[in-house]
Parts: C-alpha cells; structure tokens; sequence
C-alpha cells in the first residue's frame, strides 16, 4: 500500500465520505480504495459513481445519517457540506478528524514524486484526459484524477504504478493551492467564480501564488497566447515552458491549423522552433489545438519521447460532456457539454461552426444567479456562432436565489441584438421545440451543468421512436 503523508503515518485505514457522489469525491475514495484504505461515504441520491463505489466494496448510503456513519478515523467532506450537516456536525462533537477535499488531493499529489496539476479557468477536465493519456501510452503508469469521465480508463480514476500523480486544479475557493505540483500548467485565466474572486486581479493573484507553488526545478506551463497569464512568465522562480500558436520562438507551437468537416484539427507542431509533424487530432476545435500543446509539453518533461506522443495523438479522445455527440439522427446531430462560462460557449460553438452544417441550435443552462449578474453582457454577447438561442431557467446549487438577473432577461437581450433567442424553462418543451425546429443538416449544442442534458436525452428519444 503506498502511504500518504498525514493520513498512513496517522495509523488511519477506515475513511467515510460525506457527499461521496460527486466526480471528485468518487475518484478520491476509488483510488484510497485501490491503496488498501476502508471507505465508506454518504450522498443525498443515488449516481452511477456511488453504484461504481458499492461494486468496489464501499460502504455508500443515502441520505446522510450520522447514525450510519460509525465512527471512522477519518472524515472528508466537500465545500458543498455546511457545518450543520449532521455527519459534519457528529464527528465534529466525537473528536472524529476533519479533513476537506481539496487536503485530500493535496496529501494525495504530496505522496507521488512527481505532482502534475493542470490549471485554467477552462478547458481542465480536457487537458488532464490528454495528459493522462500520453503518459499511459508512454508507458508512464500515472496516477489518474479527472473531472470527468475518460474512456480509456474506464471511468475518473487510475491507480498506478508510477512516480507520477496527475489532476485537475481547481481555483474555485483557492482549492489548487492545497496541491504541490512540479509541473503547473495554466490553461488560462478569464474572470470566472464571481462568487470567489473580486475581480479578474484577484483571480490573477491566484494562478500566481499556484504558480510559485512549484519548486524552482520544476515546470510552470503556460499559453503565451492568453493575455491574462502572461504575467506569469517572468513572475515565477521555476522553469517556465511557453506554448500557442503561429510564433516559432515558443517551446512549443502550432501552425497551418485547418479543420474537417467533423470540426477536428490538424496542424504542423513545432518544438522550439524545429518541425517536428503534421498532427491529425481526433478532437475538435481550436483551443484544443492549445490545449494539446501543453499536454505534450508535460510529457516530454517526464520523458515521454516525440515518437510515441506522436502515435498517440492520433487515436487520443477527450473526456465525455464535453462536445460529446449524444445522437446522430434524421440527418440532425445533438452534442452535450459542460460549458458554463461566455469563453467556454463561445469556443464550443465556435467548434460546431466548423463543422457541415445547416442552422446551429444553442441550448443553455446557466449556473449560479451571481455569475450570470456580473457576466451578464458577457454572455448576451458569446453566441455569435448560433443561430438560434434556447434559454433554460438558472440552475443553482450553491447561492440564494437571485433577483437581479433570470434567463428570460438573459433570452430578450440577445434577442433584441438581433438573434433569435427564446426562454423555455421545461426540459421537456425545449426537446418538443427541438424536435419541431430543426431540420437536416442541423447541430444543437446544449450547454451547461449535467440537468440540462436531460433535454438532450428526450430528443434523442424522439427522433429513435421516430
């Protein structure tokens, strides 16, 4: 069993969950599972994560129920937990220790060699499914942890074998700066998290204290084509690999970028100025272009070779929900992914775009009151790439019910910029106007958290019974 630093020499084997159904909670309980740990854990509904967790030997109940909880050795919970959670609040009082996820992934990453942390205010969830595949197809046996679901793991997790820890970082809450990676790598940074961060600086000053996280031997990552990372060049002590498009003088760039008719790109790669290929991705869109970039940056730091990066890239797929082709039917293909940022939408429709296609139908989910108030313009103005605007009520998890802002308001101001945008609050209406609207040729994108694809699933539906 391999140790993990605060929690083995803790003499701790028994370890419960609260809110053990999410992505990230699920992982982390699946991997101290594969270490030899005892898990149980609680949710307020039942997911295929929890059912997964069952099958492994977890201990999983819901609801929460500080009765069933037992007395473990040690709690993790989620910063969706409050501390009147009934569980919480029990092993609070029996002296039971406390321990948040973020520290778990923390304590997790500190046990491995060598911690590569992928950070961005998007595009996390893609670029860890393509590191961790080019380390497994490098014969690396990384420890995986992803935000999603990876088909060539079977799932959001891999134990392995290897000195090598990867994951997302996540900014919300400041969660990444419980990690010490070696090798940092930031996406970018777009105003995200309203209900976190301040402003856009307050942001920047967060990927900057994650960046110093990184020992001066180690790697900092970053994509010199966004401006709001740039600073970070010359702001760090570690070594610094630079990566974006069309500019030789890179580590590593792209040129010649074109797209075929499913919207995947090719393009010639560039290492530090020399050619090294033509590279034919089996996943759409510019960005992932970027995104690609920085996972072979990884890579090759960790010694992964040019040959066989370049054999993987051409069978690589990214993670599912995110522009995952949910049905292809009656000439008239439906994608679902998890965009819930203006730059997000705007990317993912800007990949439909390139694709054949009649009309693009956008189907948006917004999540959270406080950031569609203070993103608002933003998101009037990120469906340039659509022709047609579907708006779904606000799903919110986490805040009190906004007043200022609603997604009708949100429909009407796009609409009156001369797109047609509708607010339809039904899940069930918006697959019946669907299926009434588009005709052959046509894409709909829905956008936005794991609900709204429930509208996604309906069409599919109606076109097979069709």
């Amino acid at each position: 069993m391999k140790t993990i630093a605060g929690i083995t020499d803790k003499n701790i084997n028994s370890i419960h969950f609260i809110g053990i159904g999410g992505v990230s909670m699920s992982g982390l309980a699946e991997i101290l599972m594969g270490m030899g740990f005892s898990v149980s854990g609680s949710d307020i509904e039942d997911s295929k994560f929890v059912e997964k967790l069952r099958g492994l030997g977890a201990l999983v109940y819901i609801p929460h129920d500080a009765d069933k909880m037992g007395k473990p050795d040690l709690v993790i919970y989620t910063a969706a937990v409050h501390p009147d959670n009934c569980e919480y609040e029990r092993a609070r009082q029996t002296g039971i220790r406390l321990m948040n996820r973020a520290e778990l992934l923390g304590e997790i990453m500190k046990s491995h060699k060598y911690g590569i942390a992928v950070s961005g205010a998007h595009g996390k969830t893609t670029t860890t499914t393509m590191v961790s595949y080019l380390f497994e197809r490098c014969g690396l046996e990384p420890t995986i942890h992803i935000g999603g679901e990876a088909d060539f793991i079977g799932g959001t997790v891999k134990n392995g074998s290897g000195d090598y820890f990867i994951t997302e970082a996540c900014e919300y809450t400041d969660t990444f700066l419980h990690l010490k990676p070696y090798i940092g790598i930031v996406l970018n940074i777009d105003y995200d998290h309203v209900d976190w961060f301040c402003d856009l600086a307050d942001m920047q000053q967060s990927f900057l204290e994650f960046a110093n996280l990184i020992p001066d031997d180690g790697y900092l990552i970053v994509c010199h084509d966004d401006m709001n990372s740039l600073f970070l060049e010359n702001a760090v002590a570690c070594n610094v690999i630079r990566y974006g498009l069309d500019d030789r003088n890179l580590e590593y760039s792209a040129e010649g970028i074109e797209f075929d008719s499913e919207g995947k790109a090719s393009f010639d790669l560039y290492i530090s100025g020399e050619y090294i290929k033509r590279v034919r991705l089996n996943i759409a869109g510019r960005h992932n272009v970027l995104n690609v970039l920085s996972a072979i940056a990884a890579c090759r730091i960790c010694g992964g070779t040019v040959e066989k990066i370049s054999s993987a890239l051409d069978d690589m797929t990214g993670p599912r929900r995110r522009f995952e082709l949910k049905s292809d039917l009656a000439g008239i293909k439906v994608f679902a992914d998890y965009a819930h940022n203006p730059a997000e939408i705007d990317g993912t429709l800007e990949i439909a775009s390139n694709m054949s296609h009649r009309e693009i139908w956008a189907v948006f989910e917004p999540h959270t009151y406080t950031r569609v108030l203070v993103l608002f313009n933003d998101f009037i103005n990120c469906f340039g790439h659509a022709d047609h605007v579907i708006m779904a009520d606000i799903y919110n998890d986490r805040e009190f019910t906004g007043t200022e802002v609603s997604s009708r308001l949100l429909a009407e101001r796009i609409a009156e910029k001369g797109k047609d945008a509708i607010y339809l609050p039904d899940y069930g209406k918006i697959a019946d106007y669907l299926y009434k609207n588009m005709q052959t040729g046509d894409i709909a994108v829905i956008l936005g958290s794991k609900f709204i694809e429930k509208a996604s699933d309906l069409l599919a539906e109606k076109y097979k019974s069709r």
